[in-house]
């Protein structure tokens, strides 16, 4: 009954993470949890992943050897529930500041250590940190804005573009200047000094070409 729950429950080649696995069952107890656990990947019902993550491997013989993609074990793992962004290159593409696609990922996660400053994983295709301020659904675009400005250097464009483009981000995502300048204070010390003054010129519409 339990193995069926499961195959219901979930798509093959989707990431399960055990908290999931416990919801789905109605099992409150983390020893039995465990037992189940064991149990659902020894009759071949789930297939570990990695240390906490499983999936439902393929019913299909020709393509059961197939694992989850690493962009869905990412989402599952760091992004999902607001949880997380992914910065670096590939903000920039989505925001079209570059047409340069990048397979490395670069996230910042509520789902990591606060001390962590930095995880390479996955054969170093991943690297991830604590975000600078705890992430939620109402901060989450503001942070993807501060990241932009962080790696502003790396757009096609120049300053005077890049700024406009920033501008208008600002204004279809309705960010208020004064939740931009407060989150950016969570940039702290002298090496985000100058990051600092540029979010403030960006806003303030005072930067100019360069």
């Amino acid at each position: 009954m339990n193995a069926s729950i499961i195959m219901d429950a979930f798509d093959e080649r989707e990431p399960i993470v055990r908290d999931e696995i416990q919801d789905v069952l109605k099992i409150k107890n983390i020893n039995t949890l465990n037992q189940m656990v064991s149990y659902l990947v020894s009759f071949g019902i789930l297939k570990r992943y990695e240390n906490g993550i499983y999936y439902v491997p393929s019913s299909t013989k020709k393509f059961s050897h197939l694992k989850p993609s690493l962009k869905d074990v990412i989402d599952k793992k760091y992004l999902q529930k607001n949880q997380g962004i992914r910065t670096g290159s590939y903000l920039l593409y989505k925001y079209k500041f570059t047409s340069q696609v990048s397979s490395f990922y670069e996230i910042l996660s509520n789902n990591v250590s606060i001390h962590t400053r930095s995880k390479h994983l996955y054969d170093g295709k991943v690297v991830v940190s604590h975000p600078p301020f705890e992430i939620n659904i109402e901060n989450g675009h503001v942070l993807e804005f501060l990241e932009l400005i962080k790696y502003l250097d790396y757009s096609d464009y120049n300053m005077e573009k890049s700024k406009s483009q920033l501008l208008n981000i600002l204004d279809s995502l309705g960010l208020k200047i004064e939740e931009i300048i407060h989150y950016s204070e969570y940039y702290k010390g002298k090496r985000y000094a100058g990051f600092r003054e540029t979010v403030r010129k960006v806003v303030y519409d005072e930067v100019t070409s360069k």
